[in-house]
């Protein structure tokens, strides 16, 4: 029988019960990693989905308890609040919202669990649908986007802050529709009604007629106040939209309240803050 010669060094591992076969790699390591929390009971979202709510987050249960959550409401890629009441925003309609718990504590890794909200609705369901057109009257100029001027309308309609928040769905169609909206040479105004003002924009019967120059430039109260053509023009929209909606004019309620966006904005504010959006008073009329 041949006889196994030892090594001095080999003898001794072999005596203390240890093999010379090298540790994997990353084997010391990952003995000092701290160990994970245990989700004992997931975490969840309490309140409604819908925007003008704030949604509640419930850490759910931990073990060991942890000495520190934090929390992360997602929209897509995009962190969008870290406390643990988040109120709804427009943007969220539409969205699912994932929240985010991290639970910390002593000698342990922080740890993440996550909920997902249902998906987030306006603020009412829809009450009524109304189909509208979009058409041109006379020369708009150079420099003017009949195409943008179709979507952007679009965009305010569908906006969660605007008429939709009262109920009203808004369809375009190519033609006919309960109403036409119009995009019209400034000197053509006056062609729809003899109250009308080449100056402004304005509502005649089932036309909803945008000064083209207010679209492309807005007014100069307006851009005293340093606000985005984008705004105005949310704000016109809606504007002459809520008197084809049976909306007479409103006035400052008071300085510095938000102005009704049924308030001739166009003209000055009163002491009111420029608004493009119906206020809550609006709405619950």
């Amino acid at each position: 029988m041949r006889r196994l010669l030892l090594t001095p060094v080999l003898a001794l591992l072999l005596a203390l019960g240890l093999s010379a076969a090298p540790a994997p790699a990353g084997a010391a390591a990952s003995a000092d990693e701290p160990p994970p929390l245990v989700s004992v009971t997931a975490p969840s979202v309490d309140g409604v989905a819908r925007y003008g709510r704030t949604l509640v987050a419930d850490p759910g249960g931990w073990a060991p308890g942890p000495s520190r959550v934090r929390y992360e409401w997602r929209r897509g890629d995009q962190v969008v609040g870290t406390a643990r009441r988040y109120p709804l925003q427009p943007a969220d309609v539409g969205q699912r919202l994932t929240l985010v718990v991290t639970a910390s504590a002593p000698g342990y890794a922080d740890t993440p669990a996550r909920a997902v909200t249902a998906k987030v609705k306006h603020r009412v369901d829809v009450r009524r649908t109304v189909r509208y057109s979009v058409r041109v009257k006379g020369r708009l100029g150079p420099g003017v986007d009949v195409a943008a001027f179709r979507r952007l309308a679009q965009e305010t309609y569908d906006d969660p802050r605007g008429w939709r928040a009262w109920g009203v769905r808004f369809v375009q169609v190519r033609r006919g529709g309960a109403f036409t909206l119009w995009l019209s040479e400034a000197a053509r105004v006056p062609g729809f009604s003899s109250v009308c003002s080449p100056q402004w924009s304005c509502r005649v019967g089932r036309n909803v007629v945008i000064n083209v120059q207010r679209w492309q430039h807005a007014s100069p109260a307006w851009h005293r106040l340093g606000r985005s053509l984008r705004d105005y023009r949310h704000m016109v929209v809606n504007h002459e939209t809520g008197h084809w909606l049976g909306r007479g004019h409103a006035s400052c309620p008071r300085p510095g309240a938000l102005a009704p966006v049924m308030m001739q904005q166009s003209k000055g504010l009163h002491g009111c803050r420029a608004n493009p959006w119906p206020t809550p008073r609006e709405l619950r009329r």
